[in-house]
């Protein structure tokens, strides 16, 4: 039992590691993105043009549209040349059933906005995952309804953690399917229509106007900032899984300090204490 005990510790421990440098590398890259020009490794455009370059022959190696070889060279936004398996010279689009020539750029355009779905999605699951387990219980006492945390001691419901089957769940996971299926489709439509002009996660979706009048460096800077992001919430939301499918603890039980309050930390309010108390007995 000792010995079992002290495997788990190890565990636990590996498992608070791997959160904590998943946890620093997101501010060390968010920090990063903020200072980084956005047009320090080449000013051309927002859009990563699909158009065929008249200048050059068919099917000339130089060409970055028809070239059979990558179309990573650097001027697409986030595109850091970091391609060890060489996925981006892959076409694993249905529609290269009929088309096996389609262009290295093409193949890349249907990446970029695979990417960016699911990196915009793994921030609302990154953001989630830890405040469902935060509110759950806090919830269900208000409501006076049943935890559905409780099937899962506390871990966000999922495939490897379970708890699925539960009431409401399969409800608003094929509400949210729907949704997905819906955005999917008209962004399909977008890309009928505007052909080579389609940028891809463009869906004109902005009630804030965020980038309304922006320049194209502050759009380029913007669209960075978002797949670096996204790509490392893509990143957290498999070790959150992980985690809690090896350890069996929920994330937010297994590095608290994450999720929270400052106040709240017992380091904090020692500090805080320590400190009134010596200006409250202070002799005037």
């Amino acid at each position: 039992l000792t010995n079992l005990s002290s495997l788990s510790s190890v565990g636990s421990a590996s498992m608070t590691m791997m959160t904590t440098v998943a946890f620093c590398l997101l501010l060390a890259s968010t920090v990063e993105a903020a200072f980084l020009s956005p047009l320090s490794r080449t000013g051309k455009n927002v859009v990563v043009r699909m158009q065929i370059d008249p200048s050059f022959p068919p099917n000339d190696p130089e060409n970055p549209v028809t070239s059979r070889e990558s179309a990573l060279d650097g001027s697409m936004v986030a595109d850091y040349g970091f391609d060890p398996l060489n996925f981006a010279s892959l076409d694993l689009n249905l529609g290269s059933a009929e088309d096996k020539q389609r262009s290295p750029a093409y193949v890349l355009r249907d990446y970029r906005e695979a990417e960016l779905r699911h990196g915009r999605l793994a921030m609302l699951a990154a953001l989630a995952w830890p405040v469902q387990e935060l509110l759950s219980p806090i919830l269900s006492r208000l409501l006076r309804e049943p935890m559905l945390m409780a099937e899962t001691g506390g871990r966000s419901p999922s495939v490897l953690n379970g708890g699925l089957e539960q009431s409401t769940i399969p409800l608003t996971l094929a509400v949210f399917a729907g949704l997905i299926a819906a955005v999917d489709i008209y962004s399909l439509k977008l890309k009928d229509e505007q052909g080579d002009d389609w940028l891809p996660g463009d869906f004109g979706f902005d009630p804030l106007n965020l980038l309304g009048g922006a320049t194209i460096e502050a759009r380029r800077d913007m669209q960075e900032k978002e797949i670096n992001n996204g790509r490392l919430a893509m990143v957290a939301v498999v070790i959150y899984v992980i985690e809690e499918a090896v350890t069996k603890v929920p994330i937010v039980q297994l590095t608290p300090w994450l999720f929270t309050p400052l106040i709240a930390n017992p380091s904090f309010q020692q500090f805080f204490d320590g400190a009134f108390a010596i200006s409250a007995f202070r002799a005037e």
